[in-house]
């Protein structure tokens, strides 16, 4: 026997608890008392008295973008930052400090004007031109949905006041000229139209960096977008074969369920032309094509979710949406009708209504029952929507840990009655709905506890405002577990493979300082990982 824990608090997350676990290779093969597990000991075996610890199985973030996330390491830090001065001169310290030449682009990620003191506005070009006029600079707001390009920037990559992206948008100043904010579609297609891209070792570089950091808080699969946000710009093949080498090189440091982005009809074509075997399960245990990845609307921070009465707090405007009806339908048959999941970003409750429409019409012209396809966020809807979720099946990925950044916003986002029936895990969990568990990462912190705090306590981490939200939409600590382990694991059709502690399964888990199942709801954010196990193998300890 290569490995066994003993002497701890098992939860299985299958029904059971037990004391120990034995594992040969990268496989569990018995789950139960000290006694049973230990007569399986031999020389050669690691053993890891937990001293009464608690266990669970490995975390399964279910909507990140990896290669961004270990990019954005390397970039400039702008989360936290109180005001525009306060960017400009990250910024400027950033290329101080790593003497970077004139020419080459800064890329920063993280700020948020909710939380500058004064005016919330976003900052534009004129705010980068200030840090220079010689390096193209690009940064992107929290959410990723929304990205500020300074003159330089806006220069190399051709934009001009007549630039229309279909979905996105260039701002205009008073000038008439564009004013470096830029939004949704627009954003995607200006960073794959810049001229700098990562090479194949930076992509690995990114991959490694972003993996690593994921192991600090016992999360061992992930599904991931990458060729969004600050990651990469290029081909979804080179993506592929910095995944493929790092197996071969054994530096993969997580197990992958790679989605891929396709955000237009003439995408999805190509893809399915170029690569008839990259299809939805095809891979290893390391490595799995997932499903397709679009997004139908923006974000709430940014008001660009899709709503169907304007916001509150913007009267007129109702978002922005990245499809017709008709184009969203047309995209999600091709890749249904291609053994293709799928999976659409929807935040706002008239994105999420035109969403369900287009899957609706899918699954009646072409029935699948275990098709698995998926909602993404889904933070603004109505009863009725998640009755319709329940009815076709749909999973959805969302980020608990939104939960917490979106509380002090949602009010003068949707108002009084409409944020009643927003982040409505409770609803969803009780029709029947598979909720997976999720960071975002960059947009959110990979801190899975983060999460379940927020979701069974209904608060802010930062307890801004100090009382729960929605507090009757809150979810049990088993449940909460639930959406970083099986529920994860179903999502990618992984169930019989991973999500549980149990005999046959990958020993994929996590060891923790405190016992979640025992703690005050309130310390459930401070849990920490001890250890963390990927197939058989202790990969961190704290």
């Amino acid at each position: 026997m290569d490995l066994i824990l003993k002497n701890g608090r098992v939860y299985t997350m299958d029904g059971k608890t037990a004391q120990a676990v034995a594992v040969q290779g990268d496989t569990i093969v018995k789950v139960g008392t000290n006694e049973e597990v230990e007569t399986l000991a031999d020389g050669s075996t690691q053993v890891m008295d937990l001293g009464g610890r608690a266990v669970v199985p490995g975390f399964i973030d279910t909507h990140t973008h990896l290669v961004a996330y270990g990019c954005s390491i390397n970039a400039v830090n702008l989360e936290g930052v109180g005001s525009k001065e306060e960017i400009v001169s990250r910024c400027a310290d950033f290329i101080a400090r790593h003497n970077i030449p004139e020419g080459t682009w800064v890329m920063g990620r993280g700020w948020n004007q909710n939380l500058f003191s004064g005016e919330k506005t976003f900052p534009d070009k004129n705010d980068l031109d200030r840090v220079s006029r010689t390096h193209p600079i690009l940064i992107i707001r929290t959410c990723g949905h929304i990205g500020i390009a300074n003159t330089a920037a806006l220069e190399s990559v051709g934009v001009s006041r007549d630039t229309y992206i279909e979905g996105g948008q260039f701002d205009l100043g008073t000038d008439g000229l564009p004013n470096g904010v830029i939004r949704e579609a627009s954003l995607e297609w200006f960073k794959k139209n810049k001229t700098a891209k990562q090479n194949l070792s930076e992509i690995k570089r990114a991959i490694v960096d972003g993996g690593s950091d994921l192991l600090r808080y016992g999360v061992t699969s992930i599904h991931t977008e990458d060729s969004y946000d600050l990651g990469y710009g290029g081909d979804f093949i080179d993506i592929y074969n910095a995944y493929q080498e790092l197996i071969a090189e054994g530096r993969l440091p997580v197990r992958i369920y790679q989605k891929i982005s396709l955000p237009k009809a003439g995408d999805i074509a190509d893809f399915l032309t170029r690569y008839p075997e990259l299809r939805t399960g095809y891979g290893n245990d390391f490595y799995r094509i997932g499903p397709m990845k679009q997004w139908s609307d923006g974000t709430l921070g940014a008001r660009t979710a899709g709503m169907l009465e304007p916001y509150s707090d913007d009267p007129g405007n109702t978002g922005l949406y990245y499809y017709t009806p008709e184009e969203l339908y047309q995209n999600i048959l091709t890749a249904h009708n291609a053994g293709m999941q799928v999976c659409i970003h929807a935040i706002g409750d008239g994105a999420l209504e035109m969403l369900l429409d287009a899957y609706e019409r899918v699954l009646k012209e072409s029935p699948k029952e275990n098709h698995r396809h998926r909602i993404v966020h889904c933070f603004v809807g109505h009863p009725d929507q998640y009755e319709r979720i329940a009815k076709m099946g749909l999973i959805i990925n969302t980020q608990p840990i939104s939960t917490s950044t979106d509380i002090p916003m949602m009010a003068s986002r949707v108002g009084a009655e409409r944020e009643k029936s927003c982040h409505a895990w409770r609803t969803l969990t009780d029709l029947g709905v598979v909720i997976t568990g999720s960071s975002d990462i960059p947009v959110e912190t990979p801190n899975v506890f983060k999460g379940v705090y927020a979701i069974v306590t209904r608060r802010n981490v930062d307890h801004n405002p100090p009382e729960p939200w929605n507090a009757d939409q809150a979810v049990t600590v088993e449940e909460a577990l639930r959406f970083f382990t099986i529920n994860g694991a179903y999502s990618a059709f992984e169930d019989q493979r991973k999500g549980t502690i149990t005999e046959g399964k990958l020993a994929d888990m996590a060891v923790l300082d405190k016992d979640p199942f025992a703690v005050d709801p309130e310390a459930l954010q401070d849990i920490l990982v001890d250890h963390t196990i990927l197939g058989g193998k202790v990969v961190y300890s704290r």
